[in-house]
């Protein structure tokens, strides 16, 4: 199903006219692009497009760098959605360098990583192996 024009300011990215409403991947670019700058015209829009389950799932699982932080706080309070701390510091856009907020997010995501995951990133050289 084709995209209103509308929505073409919001993903300037994106040919809208080859983007699919039901793709679980364009999907998410709507819904965080209508959220993260659109007006009521596109808020409304989007809640007959997609149901609160599938708005509320893209928000529990924010992009890196994709968020503004005023957005976000705003629609996890409105949905009543925790994230982890260190999920949603990541999920927001932040020019600026900040290792020791990329530290956090390896150590976060070491902790969630599978011995499989971890003895293939130890193969590639990403890790080193602890003796």
């Amino acid at each position: 199903m084709a995209l209103p024009k509308f929505l073409e300011p919001f993903l300037p990215s994106y040919n809208i006219s080859k983007m699919d409403l039901h793709n679980p991947y364009d999907k998410k670019l709507i819904i965080e692009a209508v959220l993260n700058q659109g007006t009521m015209k596109e808020i409304k829009w989007l809640f007959k497009t997609y149901s609160g389950r599938e708005i509320k799932n893209v928000l529990k699982q924010p992009r890196r760098g994709c968020w503004d932080a005023r957005i976000l706080n705003f629609w996890t309070k409105f949905f009543g959605i925790k994230i982890h701390p260190t999920v949603y510091e990541m999920a927001i856009l932040n020019i600026n360098p900040q290792p020791e907020k990329w530290e956090r997010w390896l150590r976060f995501i070491m902790k969630r990583a599978s011995k499989e995951t971890k003895k293939r990133w130890r193969e590639l050289g990403l890790l080193k192996t602890s003796k």
